[in-house]
């Protein structure tokens, strides 16, 4: 079996960190993203009338 070099290694560890930190901007972008959508469809909170003792 051939020994892995020091670079190919070094490579491979840089792609892998490259793509978790790329997966992990596209989840925070699709969490950005999906948050307004979901805040349009509630309901406004009615205001409760004033009591006259207070």
């Amino acid at each position: 079996m051939p020994q892995l070099s020091t670079t190919y290694i070094f490579l491979i560890y840089l792609w892998i960190w490259l793509m978790l930190y790329l997966t992990m901007q596209k989840i925070n972008m699709m969490l950005m993203n999906k948050t307004p959508t979901n805040m349009s469809h509630t309901k406004p909170n009615k205001l409760s009338p004033t009591l006259p003792w207070t």
